[in-house]
């Protein structure tokens, strides 16, 4: 019988390090959206939904491309060149407001917009390195824990930087505000990038590579020995094929992925809304959408305790039907008084974005899960790539049609979707809950 891991201090500085990136993913989003907000004055209006889907595009490239270098070369040393990418684009996101004074509005513009898509790859490129360090690392009886309390930080993040932003908008401008907003997140990296050399390379992933000395060495200084156990596979444990793993993925992601963006963040550009063209509003929604979703997050103390597949089913049907009534208030009756109601429309945005968290929090508990060591994080870009293409996609289309009728149909529909994928993963799906990476290996291969 195994005996559970206590949690030690190498675990804290990974958990510490781990959550500090995806905090500054949060932090990324919201001075983008904001910072293309600021523009939207100064630009064509059929530039807006290409522009806003130029963010999730470069992000969906660095999930892609990162996810399959750190399969490669490391989990830890794909980091200096993410850490890079999002401190330069970062920079010159800021810069770019600096030079709105000084040269042409449309060329101002293009620095942020390669400043934003340089932040995003970075940001982008973090997250698959960092849930497979976080699955291969942690113990297994925190491993749930830790995923879903680590990638919260990125609604803590946006939370933060639209808290920031808001409060800024109240005494300053909105450049001055921004400024502040992404000085604050370049604070957050120089604190990441101390404790990011603390932490160490996978040692799962050492074994896969062949380096078994360097793992044996890292386990034995780090207090990491239990990652070496090797329990071949799970007893009774059959995965189903990797098509099926990989299409729910997909659709879970999409379903997921698309509501939360959507929703959270580039609702504020929809121009029948209350909202619109009113930054300090703005602001509003995106903080209300994220504290949602930080509250939910919340959820990873407890999450090892519970089903893997009936959380899936329960967070996917739960925002269903939490999607409803923000669909018939402001998509089929848009003429009633209630729609001008911030205080309605923020409460049921929280509500929805808390089961959005907890749909987050499925997926990156069974992306990392479902596929192993030796192609986890590609398989994690992989179905990444096909939920933001489809997010991209979408993006485009609806800001383009500025129809808040299909733009929260849209909304619906994905939910739907979702939810017929949790249910389909409750019927033939797998009980990952509190088994070793080793064993999950061992069963994924057999």
């Amino acid at each position: 019988m195994r005996m559970p891991v206590k949690l030690s201090r190498i675990h804290y500085i990974m958990f510490t390090s781990y959550s500090l990136t995806f905090l500054i993913w949060g932090f990324v989003t919201t001075s983008g959206v904001m910072t293309l907000d600021y523009f939207s004055k100064y630009i064509p209006r059929f530039l807006l939904p290409i522009s806003a889907a130029l963010g999730p595009l470069f992000l969906m490239i660095g999930n892609t491309l990162m996810g399959r270098l750190a399969d490669l070369v490391g989990r830890r040393g794909i980091y200096v060149y993410t850490m890079s990418l999002y401190t330069v684009g970062l920079i010159g996101m800021a810069l770019s407001l600096l030079l709105l004074n000084l040269i042409p509005a449309i060329s101002a513009f293009t620095v942020f917009l390669v400043s934003y898509a340089l932040a995003e790859i970075g940001v982008g490129g973090e997250e698959p390195p960092a849930l497979a360090a976080t699955t291969e690392l942690m113990p297994p009886n925190y491993r749930g824990s830790m995923l879903v309390l680590i990638t919260n930080f990125d609604n803590i993040g946006a939370a933060i930087a639209s808290l920031i932003l808001f409060l800024s908008l109240l005494r300053n401008t909105q450049v001055s505000a921004i400024w502040v907003m992404i000085g604050s997140a370049l604070l957050v990296i120089t604190a990441a990038v101390i404790i990011r050399l603390a932490t160490p390379e996978s040692i799962r992933w050492l074994l896969v590579r062949g380096y078994r000395d360097r793992a044996m060495k890292i386990a034995e200084e780090k207090g990491l020995t239990y990652t070496l156990n090797d329990y071949h596979s799970a007893k009774g444990v059959r995965f189903p094929p990797t098509w099926f793993r990989a299409l729910i993925l997909s659709l879970i992601g999409i379903a997921q992925l698309a509501t939360y963006g959507l929703m959270a963040y580039y609702i504020i550009y929809l121009p029948s809304l209350p909202f619109s063209s009113n930054e300090l509003l703005a602001s509003q929604v995106v903080l209300w959408a994220n504290v949602g979703a930080s509250v939910a997050g919340l959820i990873g103390l407890v999450i090892d305790k519970v089903s893997r597949r009936s959380f899936t089913l329960f967070s996917y049907i739960g925002g269903l039907i939490t999607m409803i009534p923000i669909f018939v208030i402001y998509g089929l009756i848009a003429t009633s008084p209630i729609v001008s109601s911030l205080p309605i429309f923020y409460t049921l945005l929280f509500i929805n974005m808390a089961f959005s968290e907890f749909g987050w929090a499925v997926r990156v508990l069974l992306e990392p899960e479902l596929f192993p060591t030796r192609v986890r994080a590609t398989w994690i870009g992989v179905v990444r790539l096909v939920a933001w293409a489809f997010y991209v996609s979408l993006i485009y289309y609806l800001l383009a049609s500025a129809s808040t009728f299909i733009y929260l149909l849209s909304n619906l529909i994905l939910y739907i979707i979702g939810a017929a994928a949790a249910i389909a993963w409750y019927i033939w799906g797998v009980e990952t809950k509190g088994l070793p990476v080793s064993a999950l290996d061992g069963s994924i291969n057999k």
